[in-house]
Order: structure tokens, then sequence, then C-alpha cells
């Protein structure tokens, strides 16, 4: 591959859009350049879907997509799929905007996946969106808010904090964070008991992941030899299927008892907590109260101790009372959406920081 500079689009081809989308829209999955952690040029894969029509003088605003957890194998790319996996995506398109969809690197491409690693997902996110301006043309505008969920959620809010270094050629227009990864230590099991734990797959992933893209420790300090022996299918397999031996490993078999206290552990921990850095722009967080995989209190804590106070950040908070982790996305569409159309055209948050809970949808 021919070096290039980041969000440089590689190739594209067409792809079938599917009923229910506004008419003229046009959809590609394509190939485009970013960058790794350590600086080294890699390809990401993903989609980008256009509305139809003619673009406004000024260009359309793109909105990048971060999608939830799928795996680490290149197999569990969202663009194998087409781009049915993009929420939002008919009424977003009928806003006028263009949708770009990262794989995240190594989805779709070859490469390591650096699961929940905020940087490189971060880099993954704006530069699909460059790749939609380079894609598009001057049909596009330099506009562009991000939007993600759950493992996307940390993508979209690393997105914001670097954005102003790392995509200087982007107006960050606002980033929206739904049931974010927040703290990754959430996904750890606080107890190691002798039943399984289905959810404990993430933290599993995510121990082999970050072995292998920082090398700053061995698996067998942190994971058990049934572990060790499963560590292998993280890139071969999707995380839905990975599950399944969850359901059969006590969860003492996975993880050494001292495992959360590894120091090199806490540190990429302490690395790929989102909230170390301001976002410029307006954020949106949404929460369901019954979540069980990123609890509510979590997400709560990194708006009110970190983005809110810290940082010093402009957030509208919502959480959705009895959403869990799926249905949180579907519970805030109405919000979200308007919330997306509120910062695309220029309206501005009333205050820095509020927090509002509803029982409905709304």
């Amino acid at each position: 591959m021919p070096p290039a500079s980041p969000g440089t689009l590689i190739r594209s081809e067409p792809i079938a859009v599917g009923p229910g989308l506004p008419a003229g829209t046009t959809a590609y999955r394509i190939l485009y350049h970013s960058e790794s952690p350590d600086g080294a040029d890699v390809a990401v894969s993903g989609t980008v879907v256009v509305p139809g029509g003619p673009p406004p003088p000024t260009g359309r605003p793109i909105v990048t997509w971060a999608h939830g957890t799928t795996g680490v194998a290149a197999s569990c790319a969202p663009s194998l799929q087409g781009i049915s996996s993009i929420p939002y995506l008919a009424q977003l398109l009928a806003m006028g905007t263009i949708v770009a969809a990262t794989d995240y690197a190594g989805l779709g491409a070859p490469g390591l996946d650096p699961y929940l690693v905020g940087l490189s997902e971060a880099h993954s996110v704006l530069d699909a969106a460059r790749a939609a301006r380079d894609l598009v043309g001057s049909g596009a505008s330099d506009a562009v808010l991000v939007l993600g969920y759950s493992q996307g959620g940390q993508a979209a809010l690393f997105a914001g904090q670097i954005a102003p270094t790392y995509a200087p050629d982007l107006f960050l227009t606002g980033a929206v964070a739904l049931a974010p990864v927040a703290k990754v230590t959430e996904l750890f099991p606080r107890t190691l008991g002798s039943t399984p734990d289905p959810l404990a797959v993430y933290a599993f992933m995510t121990v082999v992941n970050w072995a292998n893209t920082y090398g700053t420790f061995p698996l067998d300090q942190l994971l058990g030899s049934q572990a060790i022996a499963l560590a292998p299918s993280v890139d071969q397999v999707c995380a839905s299927t990975l599950s399944t031996a969850f359901q059969r490993i006590a969860i003492d078999k996975v993880f050494r008892p001292d495992w959360r206290s590894s120091r090199p552990l806490q540190r990429l921990v302490a690395l790929n907590d989102a909230g170390n850095a301001p976002i410029r722009a307006p954020v949106l967080v949404a929460q369901g109260s019954a979540d069980p995989l990123v609890p509510a209190s979590s997400t709560t804590a990194l708006v009110n101790r970190r983005l809110c106070a810290t940082e010093h950040d402009t957030v509208d908070y919502r959480i959705y009372l009895g959403a869990d982790h799926g249905t949180v996305v579907q519970r805030a569409q109405g919000a979200v959406l308007r919330w997306i159309s509120d910062r695309l055209t220029g309206v501005p948050l009333p205050t820095a920081c509020t927090t509002a809970v509803t029982a409905s949808g709304h």
C-alpha cells in the first residue's frame, strides 16, 4: 500500500442500499488510510451512505458512526453485512447528512484490531469522515458529528478529545455517546467465583488484545490456562460466538486471582478511560438505568466528575429509566435525532451541563 495521509481514500465500490431509505440514496464500501496509535499507516474498511439529490452550496455535513462490539476477527466487520447495522440511518439521510461508518482498524482489513484502545478507535472514526469527504468531493462539507454506541461511545468521546489536534481540517459540531464504555474496569468481573459469566468475554477480549497491542504483560500473568487456550480464537470468531465458551467456564478459571492488581493493566486502563482531555464540541450522553454491562453509575461518574468538572465540557446527559444496554439506542432515538439536527443547524445549548431522567422515549 503506497503511504498516504490519514483519511485518504484507497478504493470504493457501490453496494446495495435496500428498502426504507430516501430515494436516490447511494452506498459504498470503502477502504481508507488511517493511523495506528504508534503512528503507522494502516488500512481501515467501512461504509459511506450518501443522500440523493443535489447537495447544498456549502456541502453536506457528515455523521461518522462508531459501532459497538462485534469482535476483533476480520470477519466481524459490520461493512460485510452492508449498512443495515447503522442506527437512525434513514432519519440521518433525510436530514441531508452523509453517513460514514468505520469498521475500526483490523476489522475487514488486515492487521490487529486494538479493541477498546481509544486512540485507535478515534483515528478510525475521524478518518472515516475524511474518507467520506474524499469520496464525495465538493458535495461534502467539513462539518462532522460523531455518533457512537458502547465501544463506539468510547470511540466518540476519544474522537472528541483528539479532533482539534489530529483532524484540524474537520469542524466537529458535536459528539454523541450512547451507553459508552466510560471506565474499562466496569467490564471486568468484580469477583471470581465458581460459576460462569458470559459477560466476562469483554474483559477477556480486552486483556488478549491489549497484550498483543501494547506488549506490556504476558497473558499468563492475568489469565488461567483455560482462558489462554482460548486466546487464539479471539482473532478467529466474533464476540457472540466467543461468549458461548464463557457459559461453560467458571470465572475463577478465566482470570488469575490477582489479575486486576496488575500495574501494567492498571496503567493501560487509565490510558483508555474516557474523559482525560477536554472536548471542545458539545456532547450528548445517553444511558439506560438498567444496563447490566455499562452501569449507569459509571456513566454518571464520567459525566459529573470528568466531563463536566475536570474538563469543563458542555454536556447534555440523558438517563432512560428501565432501558438496558441494547434498548437505550431505540429509547433515545427522538432525543438523539433532535440533538443532532440542532447541532448541525447551529442551535446553541442553553447551559454547560444538564441532566434529564425520563421514563419515556423522549
